[in-house]
């Protein structure tokens, strides 16, 4: 049996302790005081650098920099050269144009038609493309940031038209151009008002036509059009849209002439 007296004593001793330990520890908390992380009380203010962007972008030259103009074909199968039996197309002729005015030049792209005629047949045709075709490929593939042209010869929108897009064909040249441009500001982008198909010009090709040096005029001064409506005649013609050998000569001659009027030739002449 529990001892009344005892029980009564230990309990007395047990409060006793317990305020004491409570006194000692507000008496602590009380007399604390915080030591700075830092020996200054001035607020911390960070900095954010901007990353360096590179500003570095194709410049049309044949100086010390580079040893030739590099010039695209861009466009569907009228710059693959179908309808011509080598495939040269227009690129055969305009390549003696150039070397016979001691142009230092280099056709560039993925694609390569007239290898048994052309010393250099490489270009950027594509059969059957249509606009939207040609800025997917620049988007994915990377061709502008792969072979940096200097110049590029583009005609397109024929097959645009040939589907029924002539609604969107305006708009899609100018997403197009703004691509380019985007990617590389200093290239030189000649635009063709396109050649016409066997038959004569269909409305929605004149409407194209027509539409197309304003916007080129909206662009800027790399871009400028080279008028392709109506150098061609009904006996320049291999199929219902491909020019012959004689159909694509007449169009290496306006290619050149529009090459020439960028006034290129003091860095692009060869000695």
């Amino acid at each position: 049996m529990v001892n009344y007296h005892s029980m009564k004593r230990f309990v007395t001793r047990f409060l006793t302790l317990t305020i004491f330990l409570a006194a000692c520890t507000r008496s602590v908390v009380d007399s604390y005081t915080p030591i700075p992380l830092f020996e200054t009380e001035q607020p911390i203010t960070l900095t954010l650098s901007p990353v360096p962007v590179s500003t570095e972008t194709a410049t049309p030259s044949c100086g010390d920099a580079q040893t030739s103009l590099r010039i695209m074909p861009l466009g569907d199968s009228i710059t693959y050269g179908e309808g011509d039996p080598d495939r040269g197309g227009y690129r055969k002729r305009l390549s003696a144009l150039l070397t016979n005015d001691k142009y230092a030049f280099d056709f560039v792209g993925s694609q390569r038609s007239g290898e048994a005629i052309l010393a250099d047949p490489d270009n950027e045709g594509h059969p059957g493309w249509r606009i939207t075709n040609i800025k997917e490929a620049i988007d994915m593939d990377g061709w502008l940031e792969t072979y940096q042209p200097d110049v590029i010869l583009l005609h397109i929108g024929s097959n645009d038209l040939r589907h029924g897009n002539g609604i969107y064909v305006r708009d899609n040249l100018s997403v197009l151009l703004d691509d380019i441009l985007t990617r590389l500001p200093n290239t030189h982008v000649i635009v063709a008002q396109i050649i016409p198909t066997r038959w004569g010009s269909e409305v929605d090709q004149k409407i194209y036509n027509d539409a197309i040096p304003n916007v080129v005029a909206a662009k800027g001064p790399q871009v400028s059009v080279v008028d392709m409506r109506d150098i061609l005649v009904k006996d320049d013609f291999m199929t219902l849209y491909h020019p012959n050998t004689n159909g694509y000569d007449k169009m290496a001659v306006a290619w050149a002439t529009a090459i020439h009027a960028l006034d290129l030739a003091t860095d692009c002449l060869t000695p």
